[in-house]
């Protein structure tokens, strides 16, 4: 590859180290900003919903925008705003304040998601797919890093403040790189970011399904990142920057799993690092449920695993969409994979917050294991012609 494509990748790789740095920044700190904001476990819930509502109408409009704009302005415009919206979140005196400029983040979130998607699947190969998603890692695991590092002085503040600067940093790495994009040519991009009406879509063997399969793991992971620290902090009795720490395992785990994938990915089948993937995610709930050890260390392992788990998924399943639609569907599928994948954050995450704060966080391990069961059914629903062979 030459000079100016490894530099373009790393300005990609960086842009989606800026995607993952806010995503868990509210769960890992939010045990202290309900406190200082004086609202309730479950009010996490109406921030989540808020976020991803933004992020769900952003992504389902990516198609119309990447037909009139490009990929390198979406980018650009979208980590800039989202860096300058969570520093104005540091200086909030409300709940309803930090909601306000929460808005950004969503619509900021789904923009970048489907444009750097489609660009990487349309102009590399699939270990590039992976390395993209494992930079999500890195940045998610470095938001709640960051945060673990600020509450030991109880300043959830300065981590918001730390974690805009450097996304609006990012934004201006892009910003100097339009010179090295891959030129959009407009004839191009109406025929490839074509409208295609929902119904329509939707009868395309395998799309209703792999859309499921987005809901089920998106769900699944934003379980781990959102509710993980809640769990040990009330369940486990463990400190606030301990339980902190239990979201960056997850996340450095689920960095390190696709940093690992994407060079499997050069041996193993997309399918398969998929099937391995959700069988991880449900021994793990399963363990955590179950609890057969005893002592931190085996908490630490069982977050492990379900990083592990969670790790080849999201990008295998996206880069199998080359395989699996025609050239001209891809985006609209894409934009309805991540936008139905949302709710599984946005939606059905908050409910089981509501849940939790109602009846008990003590439910945690058996919604985990129960939507990682689902998740592999569904997963085998789909490979269901191959996956015998292929195993």
């Amino acid at each position: 590859m030459k000079k100016k494509g490894i530099i373009l990748l790393v300005v990609v790789y960086l842009s989606f180290i800026a995607l993952g740095l806010p995503d868990a920044l509210l769960g890992s700190a939010w045990n202290l900003i309900r406190t200082d904001l004086n609202v309730s476990l479950g009010t996490l819930g109406l921030m989540t919903v808020t976020i991803y509502i933004m992020s769900i109408l952003s992504t389902l409009n990516a198609p119309r925008l990447l037909r009139l704009i490009q990929t390198k302005k979406i980018t650009f415009i979208s980590i800039f705003f989202t860096g300058s919206a969570l520093v104005l979140m540091s200086q909030v005196t409300s709940f309803y304040q930090m909601l306000f400029f929460a808005l950004p983040l969503g619509v900021g979130a789904g923009a970048i998601d489907v444009s750097l998607n489609h660009y990487l699947a349309k102009n590399y190969q699939a270990k590039h797919m992976n390395f993209l998603h494992s930079f999500y890692g890195i940045g998610v695991t470095l938001g709640p890093s960051i945060m673990a590092v600020t509450l030991k002085n109880d300043a959830w503040r300065i981590g918001y403040i730390v974690v805009g600067l450097i996304l609006v940093g990012i934004s201006l790495c892009v910003l100097f790189s339009f010179k090295l994009w891959h030129q959009e040519h407009s004839v191009d991009q109406k025929e490839e970011h074509t409208h295609i009406p929902l119904k329509e879509i939707l009868k395309v063997k395998g799309s209703k399904v792999s859309i499921i399969i987005f809901l089920l793991y998106v769900h699944v992971e934003s379980l781990s990142g959102v509710w993980i620290a809640s769990y040990f902090f009330i369940i486990k009795e463990v400190s606030y920057s301990i339980a902190a720490l239990f979201t960056t395992i997850y996340f450095l785990s689920l960095t390190l799993g696709r940093l690992l994938s994407a060079y499997l990915s050069q041996r193993i089948k997309p399918k398969r690092l998929v099937v391995v993937g959700s069988i991880f995610i449900l021994v793990g709930g399963s363990l955590l449920l179950i609890n057969p050890f005893s002592g931190l260390w085996s908490y630490v392992f069982v977050t492990a695993l379900i990083g592990f788990g969670c790790a080849p998924i999201y990008p295998n399943m996206m880069f199998l969409n080359n395989d699996y639609f025609k050239r001209n569907q891809i985006s609209r599928i894409m934009s309805l994979q991540m936008a139905i994948g949302y709710m599984g954050f946005g939606l059905l995450t908050p409910l089981a917050g509501l849940m939790f704060e109602k009846i008990s966080i003590s439910l945690y391990p058996w919604l985990l294991t129960m939507m990682g069961l689902c998740l592999l059914i569904m997963v085998i629903q789909y490979f269901k012609n191959e996956v015998i062979t292929d195993l």
